[in-house]
Order: structure tokens, then C-alpha cells, then sequence
């Protein structure tokens, strides 16, 4: 449980979970990627959390240029995977049928509710080029004949 992350035991947490819990805060995480890229699966995992493990998560998603990040509290979020229900000490896999964003994204948000604990975060995808970094016909050298 060292190498995840685990956030303090909510007081209101109720004490039974049944379906996907509507209370009132959650906790959250903001990850980079390494490049802007097209996420088509996902995988929450929760090993090792057996008795505080989140009742659920989703992730929301943004592309934020470099001038934008410092303001990426205020980015448009999209949502990229509606919440799930998680289970204690497994591996949560989603495909593309379950994620609703396919655009690139720089930013993705893991939001746990209502509290809990999350081994790892995995994303899967391809590497985009954002539209503004693309080159166009003047900058592309002449190619040889």
C-alpha cells in the first residue's frame, strides 16, 4: 500500500456501499501525460485495499497548452470515464466502449469518492500532435525528386 495513494476517511462515509454513492465531496488527483495523446483504455486498480478502497471513481480529462497549465484549475474538464464502481483488491480494466472522450487530452483528473485508496493509474493510448504544432504546406520541406 506504500507505492499508492490514500486519502483520510471521510466522516460522513456511510457505513454500507451499495451502487454508485452520491455524498457530497470526494478526493482528487491531476496527472500530466508525458506528450498531448488519445487514451482508449483504462485501468484503476485498488490492490491491496481491501477494506478502504473507493466506492467509486471517474476521470475527467483536458488538453491545456504550456501558457494554459498554470491556470488548469479553470480548464474545461470533459468528463473521460463516467463513475464506476470499484471493488476491494482488483484490477479495474476500461475499454473504449466506457470512455466518452476521444479527443487528444495533456491533463487527466482521478476523482474517488468518497474516499479510499488507489494502487495504480494506467492509461492507455497513442501520441497526438496538437493541431497548432502540426506543420502546414509553407513550413514542410521540399521533399527531394
Amino acid at each position: 500500500m506504500a507505492d499508492g495513494w490514500e486519502t483520510a476517511r471521510r466522516l460522513d462515509r456511510p457505513k454500507h456501499l451499495e451502487g454508485v454513492l452520491q455524498v457530497p465531496g470526494s478526493e482528487w488527483a491531476v496527472f500530466r501525460l508525458g506528450c498531448p495523446g488519445l487514451i482508449s483504455r483504462v485501468e484503476v486498480h485498488t490492490d491491496h485495499f481491501k477494506g478502504n478502497f473507493p466506492d467509486s471513481c471517474r476521470l475527467e480529462a483536458c488538453f491545456l497548452s504550456p501558457k494554459a497549465e498554470s491556470s488548469w484549475r479553470s480548464g474545461s474538464w470533459g468528463v473521460l470515464l463516467p463513475p464506476q464502481k470499484l471493488r476491494p483488491h482488483h484490477r479495474c480494466v476500461f475499454g473504449e466502449d466506457e470512455l466518452a472522450l476521444r479527443s487528444p487530452v495533456t491533463h487527466v483528473r482521478l476523482v474517488i469518492s468518497p474516499d479510499g485508496g488507489v494502487s495504480r493509474l494506467r492509461l492507455w493510448g497513442r501520441p497526438t500532435v496538437p493541431p497548432a504544432a502540426a506543420p502546414t504546406n509553407q513550413e514542410r520541406p521540399a521533399s527531394k525528386l
